[in-house]
């Protein structure tokens, strides 16, 4: 069996799965857009709605 990693938010103090995008997170949490995520760098998943297709997942923007 296969457990997701998962991770605790100091933001929305909650445990987040950590197989998903940030967005995904973030609407599941509620979190607003303005909140800067502390797990940002953590999500393994890739969101291929997001206008930096080319870019590596969870790689800051240069």
């Amino acid at each position: 069996m296969f457990d997701s990693p998962i991770d605790y938010c100091p933001v929305c103090k909650e445990m987040v799965l950590l197989d998903q995008t940030r967005r995904e997170c973030a609407a599941e949490h509620r979190c607003r857009k303005t909140v800067i995520c502390p797990l940002e760098r953590c999500f393994s998943g890739y969101d291929f709605s997001s206008p930096d297709k080319d870019r590596i997942p969870n790689e800051r923007p240069a």
